[in-house]
């Protein structure tokens, strides 16, 4: 019952020993990590080296740069498991990681099986919905709970997947995409089974970036933007047999355009065909944000102004995040007063 892991790495070096002890680590140890090094210029590429050469069980890969879905695809390519998962190097692993979410699925003979995680930020911590109940879910279902933005999210790290059902199907993730590859991997993956088996136990430390704040108002990258024509693929590959999750998807294509517009003016930036292009987007697809019961009626309150003036709706919304921000406050100091 091999487990291949495969660990892709630009321009992380410096968090990978961390990563690969907490994977060394594991209670179950049927298991081999390969580590994809796309193409890293930064001294990465002689840290993986240095990992293989002192860790047993590791094999370490330098390729030209293609992305994260091209070095995910390398490890596909390579790995010699029957099952198969991708941490990122950035991260950091439960010792029973592996042992659970095998246990997972073999207990109840799902086709895949998800764990839950912990956010990381800075010196805070939270368990990714906790108190969720553990379930097992048919595809229609597990698309639903996959697309949900409070589900259990579409990242590659907290899935367990078959090596034969990829394999059989051709399935390998899109490298025209530069955001949410791994949701759209899931989607066309769980479109390919009938069970999916759900514990939120959590399993993994995703790492947030300790400049988040910042960095979420940087420019609009083609990258970042690429995002929107993944929702739109999703939508698209499941309209006619799971029209449900079709709606999730164009609801989350809607509220990602509206976030970037927000992101648009709060990073003062000067190109009017990015901005026409969210309008444009979002105006096509707002039917599906307006009705959808995943996002709450603050998320939806002026997002008939897009059409109007999206200057405006970004002016309006930072109001707003500021008052939800202070009533929260407010909220957890009497909370803490009782």
């Amino acid at each position: 019952m091999l487990i291949t892991v495969v660990l892709s790495v630009y321009n992380t070096g410096k968090y990978l020993h961390k990563a690969m002890d907490s994977l060394i680590n594991q209670t179950f140890r049927d298991y081999e990590v390969i580590i994809v090094d796309d193409g890293s210029t930064d001294g990465s590429s002689e840290t993986c080296d240095k990992e293989a050469e002192n860790r047993q069980g590791v094999r370490v890969f330098h390729k030209k740069n293609g992305g994260l879905s091209s070095a995910r695809n390398y490890g596909i390519e390579h790995a010699k498991g029957q099952y198969i998962i991708f941490p990122d190097p950035d991260d950091w692993v439960e010792p029973d990681y592996l042992e659970k979410l095998i246990k997972i699925r073999t207990e109840s003979n799902a086709d895949l099986s998800v764990c839950g995680f912990f956010d990381e930020m800075g010196n805070k911590r939270r368990i990714w919905n906790e108190g969720n109940p553990s379930c097992v879910l048919d595809t229609a279902k597990a698309l639903e709970m996959l697309m949900k933005p409070n589900g259990f999210c579409g990242y590659a790290w907290n899935k367990l997947y078959n090596l034969d059902v990829i394999r059989d199907n051709n399935l390998r993730f899109d490298t025209d995409l530069g955001m949410v590859q791994d949701l759209h991997f899931a989607v066309r993956y769980f479109q390919c089974i009938k069970t999916v088996a759900y514990n939120p136990i959590p399993l993994y430390h995703y790492n947030h970036d300790s400049g988040g704040v910042t960095a979420s108002y940087s420019p609009l990258t083609p990258r970042k933007i690429s995002g929107l024509l993944t929702y739109k693929k999703i939508g698209e590959m499941t309209e006619q047999d799971y029209p449900r999750v079709a709606e999730i998807a164009y609801s989350s294509l809607c509220n990602m355009c509206l976030q970037d517009i927000y992101i648009y003016y709060r990073s003062s930036m000067n190109d009017r065909n990015v901005l026409s292009n969210l309008v444009e987007t979002f105006n096509k697809y707002k039917k599906y944000f307006k009705n959808s019961k995943e996002y709450r009626k603050t998320d939806k309150m002026f997002m008939n102004l897009v059409s109007v003036s999206p200057k405006l709706y970004a002016s309006l919304t930072r109001i707003k995040k500021i008052v939800l921000n202070r009533l929260d406050i407010r909220r957890k100091k009497a909370w803490k007063a009782q």
